[in-house]
């Protein structure tokens, strides 16, 4: 083979290599010790910029990123106990990396407390739902979310507000054997599935919060019934 052609071969291979690693990377990795907000919010949170601030790639401090400069806005990614993460427009570009507190106007302790807060709550949910069950506190999409669409759906509007009852029956495919004739007349076995009702879930939602969970007796329980959770928290 020619070595030329060899040559450019193990260039070519090492670009794309070095391309596939990159876009591996190129997505945000969180970090211990720090609590992410964007999921947590359901609009971004803008923070003033103080003072020239150094933005580093990691919450240790390595990988300079570039220098936010002072009086602009940036956006809140995540919070730790000694830096902000930021996506800003640095002197070098646009950048999202860690800065330390200092350079920023303050942080009102009660919304870092609501934070943290909305982060268990979040975990919990995020459990609830990967294992199709619910509990008290959680609110009607994340109801859904976790059961699907409900066999039926009533709602009731009084003086108290809005109670939405969502019912879901489960069902089982049982098989049936009977002995019919063929076209050749010969007698054989045949097997049919009923679906047949296995249980019955009623979640009732107060103003879309589950106040109330019941299950039929029939059924086998897949549910905590008297597991709450926190209701969702208000973060300004």
């Amino acid at each position: 083979m020619d070595t030329r052609f060899l040559s450019l071969l193990v260039l070519i291979l090492s670009l794309s290599a070095s391309l596939h690693g990159r876009d591996k990377t190129s997505k945000l990795i969180q970090e211990d010790g720090a609590l992410y907000v964007e999921s947590l919010l359901e609009k971004p949170i803008k923070l003033k910029v103080l003072k020239s601030a150094h933005a580093y790639g990691t919450l240790k401090g390595e990988r300079y990123l570039g220098t936010l400069k002072p009086g602009q806005e940036v956006t809140l990614l995540a919070i730790s106990d000694r830096a902000y993460r930021v996506r800003g427009k640095a002197q070098q570009g646009d950048i999202a990396g860690w800065a330390g507190p200092t350079f920023f106007k303050k942080l009102d302790p009660e919304f870092v407390s609501n934070l943290k807060k909305a982060a268990e709550r979040k975990a919990l949910v995020d459990d609830l739902i990967a294992n199709k069950e619910v509990a008290l506190g959680m609110t009607g999409e994340e109801v859904l979310a976790s059961l699907g669409k409900p066999t039926k759906r009533a709602s009731e509007l009084n003086t108290e507000g809005t109670t939405e009852t969502l019912d879901y029956i489960t069902y089982e495919r049982v098989p049936q054997t009977s002995y019919v004739r063929n076209g050749f007349g010969q007698v054989v076995k045949k097997t049919t599935y009923v679906k047949v009702e296995t249980g019955r879930l009623s979640v009732k939602l107060q103003d879309d919060i589950v106040a109330s969970i019941s299950e039929s007796e029939s059924n086998e329980s897949r549910h905590d019934l008297g597991l709450t959770i926190p209701v969702p928290i208000l973060i300004h």
